[in-house]
């Protein structure tokens, strides 16, 4: 071995600048500089100027319409005509004249007289002896009587209340089951509403006791027939009462509560049974059980059911109810008699007291309506009647006629009975006070109602003032809303009687109202057409053909964002006479948002409306239909936002679920049945949010049949007695220049979001195409390969030549390798150590001093390829094998390379590099890529003839092509690659050899992988610039057409642009969760799943190009398949950063050098 002396050549170090006045020279000694170095520095400064003006204007532009939509923009009133506040003509009674002399009484009637009055004065003591009894604490001190109240999930009301007095409770009471049939089955009532409010005081008072309420109410009646078969049977009761635990257990609460009504006498014994099984069932499990019981009943057996119950909950209410004639809910003195007859019956530490607030309308000769305390007052302040105290029996009644001249009694029970039942209560001190029910009540009661302190004068008081804080008044007919009216402030005087400790008086000197909301648009046999959701690229144009086909106006509720995507069908739909109206920007839950957020999401559509069709919009529907006819003040605060700002809200009462495609038939029954009741006028359908087709097959029907019915098809705008440019006014003259750079703004939205789903969608595309071709050209390879002969007697001369720069862990490693390789009889190993720092030239020489076959020479470092043709330069070998110094061979991979150059039409072989460190994840993911891309795309592109690489790591080339080509330069840090594309322009052909392997170390840091991968896509990029005008020429056939244009787009330009597209995928899932989560009922996963199905077929053809690449390798660990998906959620991450650090570094002209390699000589033993 000869071992020559240092070679000094005037490189620079790895990464270093040249001198001032200096250039960089290339390997062969040429002048020129690597490729996209700008010495002059001037590339970058004009670069960075440019996106910096870009930048600025956009930013301008955006910040512009920013502010724009900060600033809603003022919309005209319209002045609808208003409705009286008595719509059904309701009127006080008129007074009493004055009567004649009375007529003496009979017998008999001063009898019925007299046994009454000793009864009113029997109920009377009763009263003072309670109010008066002594107060004796039979509760703990820590055991204060528990504040309850019923809640139920069918009124919004209720969830209102529970909101605003959650803090004044102890434990909440809920109607969520139900008896459904007499084999003990029960079904569960709203379970979507009963997880929201579970979840909703879990999160704000988790120390509140949650009980589930269970009854035998069908929704009509109280069915005791039913009830009664149930109870009967063991085998039906004891399914009810697994039912009940299972409920109880699975949803986390205290216990169960038991209301069965109209239980018929002959069922109390069997009604025992259940309640003394029912305890035994969740007593041991600490379960409550507390049962709701009559007041005064004799057929219940109150004193057998104290065993059986931790609590009895006694009704005190219903003296009079909706069957009985009219009278008081619950008088004081009854109310009083039956606190003391249960006295006796029920011990105290397991009575809770039931109190009511709601009222009985009773009409005569009618039905009796139950209403809540605000329905009876805002009934008694339109028919302008006077709610008095009746002095008696200490209830609010008043009576009124309505528009038929009918007659009605009103008896209530509001916060002056609950304060003189609490006043009676606590003389009786139980464990407990409930309230039926949360939404029905005075709201002044909880300024009594779970509150410790007196009951005197003082709190008496305060329960002057009355202010509704839940509930709406509407008036009018239609479908259009409008709030004509804030909530007032109720007063009453109280008259306390401070002897009796009760109230004794009320006198209504204000009604209390809540908000007023007017409906406009009834009319009759008139509808409207409505469409939400759009537009929609592929079904608007459908609907707006079909409407136009059927000749009826409609009015389009669009999504701003899909308006800003689609801006010439809002065009459309204006030009054709339709109507736009807003339903918000991005379609949120406008009941879950902030008030400036739902004033951002109308005024950004409002702007784009002016922008696109000139007009602005005063028609607005909430999304999700939310709102669209609100019950709650909850409810009516967004309507009221946008009441503010101009907007009529339109609802829709004719809706038959198109969204959910129940099928034609059925959306065109449904509709024309709504219709026909006279539910409404507005029809509600969807041009967007999914498959529509349905819906568009449906119009021409609805228009025919409805049309056959006598009804007519108008404008939204029509129904309001108003043109469509009243409802859409124009944008006025002096905001038009404000509308143009509104709609600059928007129109470079559009065109990105627009960009990105287009680059999306044909990256897909693309990549799907790719992967099919190459994995079928790869199959073509494999059997070219097979079929290939060589000529067994070809033995050229061979020198491998390895650049070596710190390699001491590894060289002695890869020498050893490549001379226990087969090889031909004149072959020789030529190391260049470019300058190392540690003592890689040392070992090498010293290792191998006596090998003729083996020459270690070394130089001043200079890279990469200046060591490369250093190397070539002490040879005249006929093939050329280069090699990284961390690469170990095969024994037939030397022997393998060389044989395809028996054909003169070969100028380079690229070998088969794999992973030979595969120690950890990074480095099984690289393994993973040699394998399924590097590899797989050689197999594809030799039989096109437009490789473009043969490795560093493993290949071979003819050395008088090297030399006929400049060698080796250092113009690029893809040395390979460069040289590569060079041969193969020449006309040669490059051919690759999967059996020729080579086992490298690879990067097994992210550090070390970040740097190396630079490096690789750095000199990419310049190999391919350098050798531009191969492309799309076709001299170069597939070269051209194929390679390069593969090399830009898949391996350049993809991944620049894969984060916006990984970011789509990451934004469509988080959107969807976000719609399902907020309406699971009325969400549509339709956009979801296109995203999710192109993804997954692009995945699913990725997987079976990776299989396919994996069964034409030899002896391949399979299992690395695995790691194939989680492969792009942090690998090709790392790719991309280093795409677009790459992409900056080009732009800037830097000179960029080899850089530092880390090598710890993990590969393992050759096969």
């Amino acid at each position: 071995m000869s071992r020559d002396s240092t070679l000094p050549d005037g490189e620079q170090a790895p990464g270093s600048r040249p001198l001032p006045g200096g250039r960089p020279q290339n390997a062969g000694g040429a002048a020129g500089k690597p490729v996209f170095f700008d010495p002059d520095h001037k590339r970058w400064p004009r670069l960075r100027l440019g996106m910096t003006v870009v930048g600025v204007t956009l930013s301008l532009l955006l910040g512009a319409l920013v502010l724009s939509i900060l600033a809603s923009p003022v919309l005209p009133a319209l002045n609808l005509p208003g409705v009286s506040f008595l719509p059904q003509g309701a009127h006080a009674l008129p007074a009493v004249p004055a009567l004649s002399v009375e007529r003496p009484l009979t017998r008999r009637e001063r009898l019925l007289r007299s046994e009454q009055l000793k009864l009113a004065r029997e109920r009377e003591r009763s009263l003072q002896q309670l109010l008066m009894q002594p107060r004796k604490s039979r509760l703990k001190p820590s055991q204060q009587p528990l504040a309850i109240a019923f809640f139920v999930n069918w009124d919004d009301a209720s969830i209102s209340s529970l909101k605003e007095n959650l803090g004044s409770l102890d434990m909440v009471i809920g109607e969520w089951l139900h008896l459904t049939s007499v084999d003990g089955s029960l079904r569960e009532d709203d379970p979507a509403r009963t997880a929201q409010v579970v979840e909703y005081i879990r999160a704000r008072r988790p120390e509140v006791s949650l009980v589930a309420l269970v009854n035998n109410w069908s929704g009509r009646e109280w069915e005791g027939a039913k009830l009664s078969r149930m109870l009967a049977r063991p085998a039906a009761r004891a399914r009810t009462i697994e039912q009940l635990v299972r409920f109880v257990e699975s949803h986390r609460f205290a216990g169960v509560s038991i209301d069965f009504e109209s239980i018929a006498p002959t069922a109390q014994a069997d009604f025992q049974r259940f309640m003394a099984e029912l305890y035994a069932a969740m007593h041991p499990k600490n379960l409550l059980v507390s049962v709701n019981v009559p007041a005064s009943d004799a057929a219940f057996d109150y004193r057998r059911l104290v065993p059986n119950a931790d609590y009895l909950i006694l009704m005190a209410y219903d003296e009079h109810w909706s069957t009985s004639p009219p009278g008081p809910i619950a008088s004081m003195a009854w109310f009083a008699s039956v606190l003391r007859q249960r006295q006796r019956d029920i011990p105290a530490e397991k009575t809770i007291v039931a109190i009511g607030n709601y009222a009985y309308d009773w009409q005569k000769g009618g039905p009796t309506e139950e209403r809540t305390f605000e329905e009876a007052v805002l009934t008694a302040k339109e028919s302008e009647s006077r709610i008095h105290l009746d002095p008696v029996s200490l209830n609010p009644t008043f009576a009124y006629a309505d528009d038929q001249d009918h007659v009605h009694h009103v008896w209530m029970l509001d916060a002056v009975t609950a304060f003189n039942q609490l006043q009676a209560i606590r003389s009786v001190q139980p464990r407990g006070v409930a309230l039926w029910r949360l939404g029905s009540e005075d709201p002044a009661l909880w300024k009594i109602f779970g509150k410790e302190g007196p009951l005197d004068a003082a709190r008496a008081e305060q329960l002057g003032n009355i202010r509704f804080a839940y509930g709406v008044d509407y008036e009018g007919k239609g479908e259009v809303l409008e709030i004509t009216a804030q909530p007032q402030v109720g007063s009453r005087i109280i008259d306390f009687d401070a002897k009796r400790g009760l109230i004794t008086g009320e006198r209504f000197t204000a009604f209390p109202s809540p908000y007023v909301i007017t409906r406009h648009g009834g009319a009759n046999r008139k509808v409207a057409l409505t469409f939400d959701d759009g537009p929609d690229l592929k079904y608007t144009p459908q609907v707006l053909d079909a409407l136009r086909a059927a000749g009826v106006p409609a009015a389009f509720f669009i999504m701003g964002l899909n308006g800003q995507m689609y801006p010439d069908l809002l065009r459309r739909e204006i030009s054709e006479g339709h109507e736009i109206g807003n339903h918000t920007f991005t379609h949120p839950n406008i009941a879950a948002i902030s008030p400036t957020q739902f004033q951002l999401e109308l005024s950004a559509t409002q702007h784009l409306l002016a922008s696109v069709v000139g007009r602005h919009s005063m028609l607005f529907r909430p999304p999700y239909a939310v709102d669209a006819e609100p019950e709650t003040i909850d409810q009516v605060r967004p309507i009221e936002l946008a009441a503010e700002q101009g907007y009529l809200v339109v609802g829709m009462q004719i809706d038959p679920d198109d969204w959910k495609r129940p099928g034609v038939d059925e959306i065109v029954r449904r509709t024309v049945e709504q219709a026909e009741r006279g539910d409404g006028n507005i029809i509600l359908l969807h041009d967007s949010g999914g498959d529509r087709t349905q819906t568009i097959q449906a119009i021409p029907r609805i228009v025919q049949e409805l049309r056959q019915r006598g009804f007519e098809f108008v404008s939204v705008g029509e129904l309001l007695g108003r043109s469509r440019d009243a409802v859409m006014p124009l944008v006025p003259p002096d905001s038009q220049w404000r509308t143009w750079l509104d709609g600059a703004a928007f129109g470079f939205l559009s065109w990105s979001a627009a960009t990105i789903h287009w680059l999306f969608l044909l990256g897909i595309v693309l990549g799907i195409a790719r992967l099919s071709l190459v994995g079928a050209l790869a199959l073509y390879q494999r059997w070219q390969q097979r079929r290939a002969v060589f000529d067994p007697a070809y033995s050229p001369t061979v020198a491998v030549v390895i650049p070596a720069y710190n390699e001491e862990k590894v060289i002695v490693q890869t020498i050893a390798s490549l001379l226990a390789c087969e090889h031909p009889r004149q072959f020789e190993i030529i190391v260049v150590d470019d300058g190392s720092s540690d003592a890689t030239y040392r070992v090498a020489s010293e290792t191998f001093a006596n090998d003729p076959r083996v020459r270690v020479l070394t130089k001043s470092n200079g890279g990469k390829p200046a060591a490369l043709t250093l190397g070539m330069a002490q040879t005249q070998a006929e093939v050329v094998v280069a090699l990284d110094a961390d690469t170990v061979f095969t024994r037939e991979t030397i022997c393998k390379l060389v044989r395809h150059f028996a054909d003169p039409r070969v100028g380079a072989v690229a070998g088969n590099a794999k992973v030979g460190n595969r120690i950890n994840l990074l480095t099984r993911w690289q393994a993973l890529e040699y394998i399924t891309s590097q590899n797989l795309d050689r197999r594809a592109f030799g039989v096109l003839n437009c490789i473009t690489v043969v490795p560093g790591a493993v290949g071979a080339w003819r050395r008088e092509l090297i030399e006929q080509v400049g060698g080796f330069t250092d113009r690029t840090l893809a040395e390979d690659a460069d040289l590569t594309l060079a041969i193969r322009r020449l006309g040669y052909a490059i051919v690759y050899e999967d059996e020729a392997v080579a086992l490298t170390e690879a990067p097994d840091t992210v550090r070390g992988f970040i740097r190396q991968r630079y490096r690789w896509m750095y000199g990419t990029m310049q190999a391919a610039w350098k050798h531009r005008e191969v492309l799309f020429r076709r001299q170069y056939g597939a070269l051209g057409f194929v390679a390069l244009p593969n090399v830009i787009v898949f391996q350049v330009l993809f991944p620049l642009i894969s984060p916006i597209m990984d970011l789509q995928l990451i934004g469509s899932l988080g959107v969807a969760a976000f719609n399902h989560w907020q309406h699971p009922d009325d969400y549509s996963p339709d956009a979801l799943w296109r995203v999710l199905f192109y993804y997954a077929l692009f995945v699913t053809v990725d997987y079976l190009a990776a299989i396919l690449a994996f069964a034409m390798e030899r002896k391949e660990s399979w299992w690395l398949l695995i790691w194939l998906f989680w492969q792009r959620f942090f690998y090709r991450q790392l790719m991309y950063y280093v795409a677009i650090k790459s992409t900056v570094t080009s732009l800037q002209g830097a000179l960029v050098g080899w850089g530092k390699l880390d090598r710890k000589a993990t590969v393992s033993t050759v096969q």
